[in-house]
């Protein structure tokens, strides 16, 4: 099977599974991160060979130990992937949203607030795994591959300097859930913390972690 066909089927059987270049391809190079909903359900040798075709090296798991627990991934699609779980947080405690003063934001607003500055652990650990050569190319899921993906691949889009507009096309995308207003929120807390290297920095990120990562994903 070639790239093409391999390629179709994966996306014909994973829910939101997608080149994160699709829509920034000045920005990011192609076939190297694709985003997506869980493939968990659909295990299969059929669908871990087109994953192979495609070139999928590594799988990045949001999810946390609850939906992990109800759903894993088979011993044979982890012996066939570099598999890495970066559990986000995303309990959202009621006094920390108050404390903030964020608790009178929409919900969305606040699982954004919330998954940015209570997830710096997660997020350093993201950027790491995806600046290591020897893990390319990934497929990085949550649960519906829209939230916790979303906000993942906005940061990563932002840290090649894809434009606002592209970057809320992407998330816009994934499924009528998604609102401009929440994406542009997102970038509107980035540049509050003087922008994405300063944000990421203060994850406990080196610069030149960045610097690596901006000279591997750029096309």
């Amino acid at each position: 099977m070639d790239f093409e066909l391999a390629l179709e089927s994966v996306q014909n059987t994973i829910g939101n599974f997608r080149d994160m270049a699709q829509f920034n391809q000045t920005y990011i190079k192609q076939n190297i991160i694709y985003r997506s909903a869980t493939p968990i359900p659909h295990q299969s040798p059929e669908l871990l060979l087109n994953l192979k075709e495609i070139g999928i090296k590594s799988i990045i798991d949001l999810r946390s130990s609850v939906e992990i627990g109800y759903a894993s991934y088979n011993d044979t699609f982890l012996h066939n992937f570099n598999y890495f779980w970066i559990h986000y947080d995303i309990s959202m405690p009621p006094e920390v949203l108050v404390q903030a003063g964020v608790d009178i934001l929409p919900f969305y607003k606040q699982f954004v607030w919330y998954t940015l500055f209570h997830n710096k652990p997660q997020i350093r650990r993201l950027i790491n795994v995806i600046s290591r050569p020897e893990n390319m190319n990934f497929v990085m899921h949550c649960h519906a591959g829209r939230d916790r993906t979303g906000i993942s691949s906005a940061i990563i889009l932002l840290l090649l300097n894809a434009p606002e507009e592209n970057i809320i096309q992407d998330y816009l995308a994934t499924d009528e859930f998604t609102q401009v207003e929440d994406m542009a929120f997102l970038i509107e807390q980035v540049e509050s913390m003087g922008g994405i290297e300063k944000y990421l920095v203060s994850c406990g990120i080196e610069q030149e972690t960045l610097e690596r990562i901006k000279e591997r994903l750029r096309p």
